[in-house]
């Protein structure tokens, strides 16, 4: 892609300490934040047509059997005959931390059959969801799926 379509900043060279991942404008397309050494942080802003679906999974844990933030909570999405899987991560790179919202994009698919979650934690309980709408943020909690 060229510079006139990706924005300058893409191209201009970085000696990097990091990069986070989070979804800064609401729209369901994540966007990066590069930060340099000694100098300042650049956001690169996914500003991507809004033609393909997604779904966002904001995990809450019980705080007792599983850590409220769900970190190390495993994720698979099911939709339109695919499978996702993702897992809740602390931290990604050097002083960095992207949202804990898990993202996943699903394409030209615009049905999710099924989410599980597999808490993190001794006990380690699963949990499913169905009927979830996609192009949405979706709140799921601990003891609330089946």
């Amino acid at each position: 892609m060229p510079a006139e379509k990706a924005g300058p900043d893409l191209f201009k060279p970085l000696v990097g300490r990091g990069s986070a991942f989070a979804d800064l404008d609401g729209d369901g397309h994540l966007d990066v934040v590069l930060v340099s050494n000694g100098g300042p942080a650049r956001i690169l802003r996914n500003d991507a047509p809004k033609t393909n679906h997604w779904i966002r999974l904001d995990l809450r844990g019980d705080g007792k059997t599983a850590n409220r933030s769900a970190i190390g909570a495993a994720v698979t999405v099911e939709a339109g005959g695919q499978t996702y899987h993702r897992t809740v991560t602390a931290a990604r790179g050097y002083l960095s931390q992207s949202e804990l919202v898990v993202t996943v994009g699903l394409g030209s698919t615009a049905k999710v059959e099924k989410v599980t979650v597999k808490w993190p934690g001794k006990d380690a309980k699963t949990e499913t969801w169905t009927g979830l709408d996609v192009d949405k943020v979706h709140p799921l909690k601990q003891d609330e799926g089946r």
